[in-house]
């Protein structure tokens, strides 16, 4: 089964995964807002999505991560689809508060980098809207300005989950 979804939350994104598994259906692949499933016993995987640190190559990580008990299931950019078997217990890549806090800087950071690009295109457009008046060229700065908007909401939201973890610290 194929199903499309954008999500520029990550925690929305691994809740609607666990809950798919719960409903009988194992993620296989992600690739740009397709998401493919198989049929798997309800329950059977607990998933994690993890941001890599860069563009390295991550193969230490990855074996390090196949020798705990964790299957990658996909990868796309830096981003990466985790799985492992709810019978083998709890599966949380990130367990105490800092390094919560690293890995929710390391996504602000990300999305940070993403909302200047973006933000740089929509003022492009907007001035070319301004000189030439077409109104394709409109259409078009409006669905980078919405962009823009949903990535601004990805960094309030990770610098809100900052803040509480570090209040709970």
């Amino acid at each position: 089964m194929k199903k499309f979804r954008l999500y520029y939350d990550k925690d929305k994104e691994q809740e609607w995964l666990q809950k798919m598994a719960l409903s009988g259906w194992a993620l296989k692949n992600f690739f740009l807002g397709v998401y493919t499933f198989v049929p798997c016993k309800p329950g059977e995987y607990i998933y994690q999505i993890d941001l890599l640190d860069d563009f390295r190559d991550n193969n230490d990580f990855v074996a390090f991560l196949e020798d705990s008990g964790v299957e990658v299931v996909s990868r796309w950019f830096r981003w990466i689809y985790l799985r492992k078997k709810a019978e083998d217990g709890p599966f949380e890549m990130y367990t105490d508060i800092d390094s919560k806090i690293d890995h929710y800087n390391r996504i602000k950071r990300f999305f940070q980098v993403a909302l200047l690009l973006e933000v740089i295109c929509f003022l492009i457009e907007a001035i070319a809207v301004v000189t030439t008046r077409d109104p394709l060229l409109l259409i078009f700065t409006i669905l980078i300005g919405t962009i823009a908007l949903a990535i601004l909401r990805v960094v309030w939201r990770c610098k809100w989950k900052i803040e509480q973890l570090k209040q709970m610290s």
